[in-house]
């Protein structure tokens, strides 16, 4: 890896470009401060040698979040789990972010959902009203026969009881994401050096958690017990709706992530195993229909360029700690 791989001058440039152009929010739309146009800032890095070069578009505007998606419980749920398990353990270690301040990671990456709300268009100042990963292709939930279907195949599971009693410590476990779930498969769980690594993937966790919240509200599928009674839920239901699984999304998308850092880690074929018994594990609660999880995996794999260009530096940072 050379030395140009550094994020310090994507993050300078990019901050630059903030100074230069300012934008304003005014009800739905991002508007210029100045009335003049501007043409983008492009950004280029590379993985390493031989790898696909990375291109950052960086047309500056701030997409309106609305209060639906802007829930602060629902954006923050994976804080209170390792609050006190990293307290120590974290103290005085530098998760860097995509700023390249050298502090400690910050919960939401501020910076990098602001790269994702970068508007496609070759001006610099748009209305930011839809931006092209809120639009992804991924498969519609089912109608109504079909969900009658998979409500059925939800009953069958609910009345193995020995299986679930044997899930049942991991699904209350996995209520809240933690990335100690991702980091002991890779061995690095507790140790020096994978900083990087740990505080990508708990980036991407909380990332993926607002972008699912727009596709769930943009479907807004009822969840399987209230199409069947007679589900016994083993979680209360998220106060948030069924497609497609944020779970699943989340899992699968840190499993993509590492597969384009190391595609040739052995870990990679565990990672992905490990999202689908998460994402599974929903559906065993009685939280979710199994388009659910299949939903959040192809909004995985379709928002995964997205991902990694918003967090590139991230990306490198955390391949530097494996190569």
């Amino acid at each position: 890896m050379s030395g140009n791989d550094s994020s310090a001058p994507v993050e300078g440039g990019f901050s630059h470009f903030l100074d230069q152009y300012r934008f304003k929010i005014a009800g739905d739309d991002v508007l210029p401060c100045a009335a003049t146009d501007r043409p983008p800032i492009v950004l280029e890095t590379k993985f390493a040698s031989g790898a696909e070069a990375m291109v950052m578009s960086a047309g500056v505007a701030s997409a309106v979040m609305s209060a639906g998606v802007l829930n602060k419980a629902s954006l923050n749920k994976n804080k209170n789990k390792n609050k006190n398990k990293n307290k120590n353990k974290n103290k005085g270690s530098a998760l860097q972010s995509g700023s390249g301040t050298g502090s400690q990671a910050s919960l939401i990456p501020a910076f990098e959902l602001r790269r994702l709300h970068t508007s496609p268009s070759p001006h610099a100042f748009t209305a930011a009203r839809k931006f092209t990963w809120e639009q992804l292709d991924i498969p519609l939930p089912p109608g109504p026969d079909v969900t009658r279907l998979e409500t059925t195949v939800m009953l069958s599971l609910q009345a193995r009881d020995r299986e679930r009693s044997r899930r049942k410590e991991d699904i209350e476990r996995e209520a809240t994401l933690d990335v100690s779930d991702f980091t002991k498969p890779l061995g690095i769980d507790g140790i020096s050096g994978f900083d990087q690594t740990e505080g990508l993937f708990q980036s991407i966790l909380t990332a993926c958690e607002y972008v699912g919240l727009i596709y769930k509200a943009k479907f807004n599928r009822t969840r399987p017990n209230q199409v069947e009674p007679r589900l016994r839920l083993m979680l209360a239901n998220p106060a948030h709706q069924a497609y497609p699984s944020n779970h699943s999304f989340q899992c699968h998308s840190i499993a993509f992530a590492f597969n384009a850092i190391l595609p040739e880690h052995p870990a990679t074929e565990e990672l992905s195993r490990i999202a689908r018994k998460v994402a599974e594990n929903r559906e065993w609660a009685g939280l979710h229909y199994p388009s659910d999880t299949n939903g959040g995996r192809a909004l995985a794999q379709r928002f995964q360029p997205y991902l990694r260009d918003a967090f590139m530096a991230n990306y490198l940072a955390a391949q530097r700690e494996w190569l």
